[in-house]
């Protein structure tokens, strides 16, 4: 733990005077301070500040049920930047014709309708009782105070916290490889992504979440016996990639923890052969990195047709082969159980002391001229998998035969349609 303490550190120095994030607000801004200092903010911020008001009001009316005696849903809000000014194409009112600074829209699932009020008109408009209309009133403020948080942050010079994130990430890209993996929030990350986005500071409780799963991961590491391995440009393809969605990144992530076949195979009640990688990664030597395109593009299309793991994860398979050969970062980017059942190939691979089950078969002249005819409508890789399943074992010649093919049915996929099938036709 020391020492993976000591390589992030390397990696991102400490800044000289930096300020401690809050652990305590509590202003609260009449509605003008409010909006003086929304106002300030940029568009990207101004927007993110919407979306997530908009699921703050959106939660506590779901919640409360403030409207379920009514024929109506909350549907959205707007807030009007030219309140008691000259532009007044640009305001927004209530249906009552009086001019609002903040505009609660509601809409009837029934009939459709739609209302446009100010949070002191619902009793009015939608005939709720007072008991209610003071609930939504009060919910209301609670909204408000927790854009207060984020607007007080902001006048205080609070940045976002970048130390943290960058350590919440270095936890991420160790977490993949320890035997107890830690299934991180995916909604906290995707949310302190959005306002490191906008550069904006965080919620409080946010900050204090994200040093929690830190904490977490930091724990199940320390319980691993091995040292840290970190390579930063590994690292930083792993950030790169979570960034670029980290909603769609962690999910699979999450997934990809898990020592379960069920995310990665067609078939989930099935088996996957014990052979399926060594075929696979004869297939994977074939590759030439240095001029991808065409063959990533052939694989993506065999993704579709081939019939054990699921298209995306084989896709996948591919690129990160193309990317890092048979190295760390290939491994690591992988799911678990494919990742276990690659190494597993590559340790039988290299083992001398490799011996053949007493009750496997040889296979013969009949055999071989039945795989042969497989291979007229089938690729290599499955039909060895099925001979594995039925537990044959070739010679020596049959596998160097078998080898030869393989570079011949490579380079037949390389090909225009027609090549192939006048290629097949020899065959």
């Amino acid at each position: 733990m020391e020492e993976w303490k000591a390589v992030f550190e390397e990696w991102f120095p400490k800044e000289l005077n930096k300020k401690n994030y809050p652990i305590k607000v509590s202003k609260q801004y009449t509605s003008n301070q409010r909006f003086e200092i929304y106002e300030r903010l940029t568009k990207p911020q101004r927007q993110l500040v919407d979306q997530y008001r908009r699921y703050l009001i959106n939660s506590r009316f779901m919640e409360e049920n403030y409207l379920a005696a009514t024929d109506w849903v909350f549907a959205d809000f707007k807030i009007n930047p030219f309140f008691r000014t000259s532009r007044r194409q640009e305001k927004l009112y209530c249906d009552c014709g009086r001019e609002l600074k903040v505009q609660y829209i509601v809409k009837s699932p029934k009939t459709g309708k739609i209302l446009k009020l100010g949070i002191n008109h619902f009793a009015e408009h939608l005939h709720v009782s007072p008991t209610i209309a003071s609930s939504i009133h009060q919910g209301m403020t609670k909204v408000d105070l927790a854009l207060d948080e984020l607007l007080w942050l902001k006048q205080q010079n609070i940045e976002f916290p970048e130390e943290l994130w960058q350590e919440y990430l270095f936890s991420l890209y160790h977490n993949r490889r320890i035997k107890r993996p830690y299934l991180p929030d995916v909604h906290l990350a995707k949310r302190v992504a959005d306002f490191r986005q906008a550069q904006m500071p965080i919620y409080l409780a946010d900050y204090q979440a994200l040093a929690h799963e830190i904490k977490k991961m930091g724990e199940q590491i320390a319980n691993q016996p091995k040292k840290s391995r970190a390579k930063k440009e590994l690292f930083e393809d792993f950030t790169e990639e979570l960034t670029r969605d980290v909603e769609e990144f962690l999910t699979n992530y999450r997934s990809f923890l898990r020592k379960d076949w069920q995310v990665v195979l067609r078939d989930t009640k099935a088996k996957l052969p014990v052979s399926y990688f060594d075929s696979l990664i004869a297939e994977l030597r074939l590759f030439n990195r240095e001029q991808p395109t065409h063959q990533l593009a052939e694989a993506r299309e065999c993704a579709q047709q081939q019939r054990f793991i699921q298209p995306a994860i084989y896709t996948l398979i591919w690129e990160k082969y193309a990317c890092y050969g048979f190295t760390e970062g290939f491994f690591d980017s992988l799911p678990r159980v494919i990742r276990n059942g690659f190494l597993k190939a590559l340790r039988r691979e290299s083992s001398p002391t490799a011996k053949v089950k007493s009750t496997s078969k040889q296979v013969g002249t009949q055999e071989w001229k039945g795989l042969a005819h497989s291979l007229h409508n089938q690729k290599i890789a499955e039909v060895l998998v099925d001979f594995e399943q039925r537990e044959y074992v070739f010679s020596k010649e049959q596998k160097k035969a078998l080898d030869y093919y393989q570079k011949l049915e490579h380079s037949l996929y390389l090909e225009k349609p027609e090549v192939k099938s006048l290629l097949k036709e020899l065959l």
